[in-house]
This record gives structure tokens, sequence and C-alpha cells, in this order.
């Protein structure tokens, strides 16, 4: 009988079972591993972890550049009070903040709110920003597209293996930070603006409720926005690819072991095959079960992130009595599936009773949304 090895990368190797034949485990890591084409897990609070100086925070690479082939980047921050990093825009690259706990100020062009948890700012390219971190402790995960500008953070940061943070960082700003940032404005798609006036955040409004349908700035107030069910399974989308020139999607989606025999995957083993979007499902709240490609079943728990590479199938069912998601995909992807297939969803919660999944209306979107039933 085999046992779990380690790779000098900190992965967890499952060996088949050279007696009964058992799939192997999909692996799980604690850093990304810079090459495409694997699936991976990263659980919670781990990645490849940046110290940047005298910020009181950590920035952990989920998934990088190399893996996604630059499709995309998951960049995830958790840090302490501090004052805003400063004013910059982005030639080409899209920014997007999504809040997963404690509170973080979110500049972008001439609104700011201050985010919770499960609320989302979308920041396109040529959009002066900044963020704040707030509190004793507050978390929030980014998508970067196109994937390789997260090279900005090795580039000024530190490599750092502690538990949390640094709180008492008493280093000079101007000899360990500035001169990186002012060599990474030049190397890097960055573009400093220290002239552009500070002002304080403001309210939510009504139109922080909906999507604009274009790839404007804007912000989306938690559990507010367009919502579909189907099988049960809830699916808010937060961007699409009408708000991000065609690039990427991100939703929440939200499920029960209670409508488990109603969605998608109700039928047994089937997957569903994306040969030209990467995915990656970061957990947030209970349980979920996936089989990515070959490897056996997996459960996934709050805070782990999965990487499934374009063309590799998958299904995923949530085990426990409820449990949410959040859906990063480098194109429509399963995300843009569900709200097409579903019916429109009211409540902030969960149904009570699940709709039926129509099997013929899935296999009908295959060709449209570009995937293929396994």
């Amino acid at each position: 009988m085999s046992s779990p090895e380690h790779d000098t990368n900190g992965a967890d190797i499952a060996r088949v079972d050279s007696v009964n034949g058992h799939r192997q485990q999909v692996d799980t890591r604690s850093v990304p591993p810079g090459v495409p084409g694997k699936p991976y897990v990263i659980q919670s609070q781990d990645g490849e972890i940046i110290y940047i100086p005298v910020s009181k925070s950590a920035t952990r690479l989920l998934i990088t550049g190399k893996e996604t082939e630059n499709a995309f980047a998951v960049v995830s921050s958790g840090g302490s009070q501090s004052p805003p990093i400063g004013f910059h825009y982005h030639r080409e690259t899209h920014d997007v903040f999504l809040c997963l706990s404690g509170s973080v100020n979110v500049w972008a062009g001439e609104q700011c709110r201050t985010m919770s948890g499960g609320d989302f700012a979308s920041v396109p390219p040529g959009t002066i920003h900044q963020y704040q971190i707030l509190g004793a402790h507050s978390e929030f995960v980014g998508l970067i597209v196109p994937g390789g500008w997260e090279e900005f953070f090795r580039f000024i940061g530190e490599p750092y293996d502690g538990p949390m943070w640094p709180m008492d960082d008493d280093r000079n700003v101007f000899e360990v930070l500035i001169p990186k940032l002012k060599q990474a404005a030049e190397k890097f798609d960055m573009v400093p603006c220290p002239q552009h006036k500070q002002f304080d955040p403001q309210s939510w409004e009504a139109t922080d409720s909906q999507l604009p349908g274009k790839p404007d700035a804007y912000f989306l107030k938690n559990a507010t926005g367009p919502a579909y069910e189907v099988g049960g399974a809830v699916c808010r989308p937060l961007v699409t690819t009408a708000e991000s020139y065609g690039k990427f999607a991100i939703g929440s989606i939200e499920g029960s072991s209670r409508h488990a025999h109603h969605g998608i995957f109700a039928t047994p083993d089937q997957s569903l095959r994306f040969d030209e979007v990467h995915h990656a499902f970061q957990i947030i709240d209970g349980t979920v079960e996936c089989q990515i490609g070959s490897s056996a079943p997996a459960k996934l728990a709050a805070g782990n992130i999965i990487f499934v590479p374009k063309g590799t199938p998958f299904w995923f069912r949530t085990s426990s009595r409820a449990s949410q998601m959040y859906c990063f995909a480098s194109g429509g992807g399963i995300v843009e599936v569900l709200c097409k297939l579903g019916k429109s969803h009211k409540s902030p919660i969960l149904p009570e009773q699940a709709s039926e999944c129509d099997p013929a209306a899935l296999r009908d979107l295959q060709a449209e949304h570009g995937f293929v039933l396994c």
C-alpha cells in the first residue's frame, strides 16, 4: 500500500495503489506548481506568501500566469489597518477586488466604497484606483487579467513564512520600498498618480446592485444583482464577459447536499470539459466534493482553492447542508452556463425546493458555451 510523498515545492503526491489500482488524489500544494496544465489544490492561508515591507499585510499567490498561460492570476491578501496604497492605474491589466472578511476601502475612478464580506469591485484598464485594508484582520481576493502582473509583488516584496504578517516593521519606507516601487513603475504595467486627490468613501447606491453590461468600473453589493437557480444551486454573477471585454467571468455558486440529485452534475460521473477556459474554485463556506480529470473525488473545505486547467473534465457537488464558492473563469465558463440554464432567483438564500435541471437544455448549450459533456 502506498503512502503520500512530498516534493520540494510542498506538494502532497498521492501514488496509485499498486494492489487495488486506486486513482491518484488531486495534487495538494502549498505553492503553485509554476507550469501549465496541472490541476492542484491550495489550502486555506497557503500559497506563495509575499510580504511587502511596512505594509502590515501578506499577499498570497494562489494561481499565477505560469499555470494559466497568462490568462489570469488569482491573488489573495490579508492584513491589518494600514494607509491607502496610493493611486495608480494600469494600461492593460484588469483588476477585481472581492472582500472575503473584515472590510476594505476601494477607490475606482470617482467612486469609493467600504467593502465587507461578499462585496465586489471591478476596475478595468485605465481606471485610477487604490485600496486600503481596514480593521484588525481583513481578507480579500483579486483576479488579475492578464496573468503575469503578479510578478510585481515578487519584485517589490519579500518571501514570508510566518503565520500571518509582521506588525512591527520599523524599517525606513524610503529605503526598503520606495526605490523598488519606482523601478516597478517602469518595469510593470503600473502608472502612479500621486497628484490624484484623496476623497472619503461614499454610501452604497441603488446602482451598486446591478451589473452594468459593459466594461465600466463598478461596485456590486453582496447578495444583490442577478441570480439564477438551476437544480437547487444558485449562481450569482459578479462579472461576466460583457463587463470584462470578453476575457473572464466570476460568480458565486451556492448549493446544498439536500439538492444534490437535481443539479447539472446529478448524473453519476457526468463531467464538463471546457477546452479553451481555465477555472478556479475557492470554497467560502461548507464543503464541496469534486473530481478533476482522472483523479479520485476530493472534498474541499472553506478556504481551499482548486485550479482546473482548460481541457480538464470536472464535476462538483455540495456535500454539506449548504456551501458557497467563488468561481473564476478565463471566459464565460461554468458561470455563464449556469446563468443561461437557470431561472431568475430573487431570494438572498438558497431555495427550499430545487427546480429540475433539463439535461436536453444543458446539451444544447455545448456549442454556444464551448464545453463538452463527458
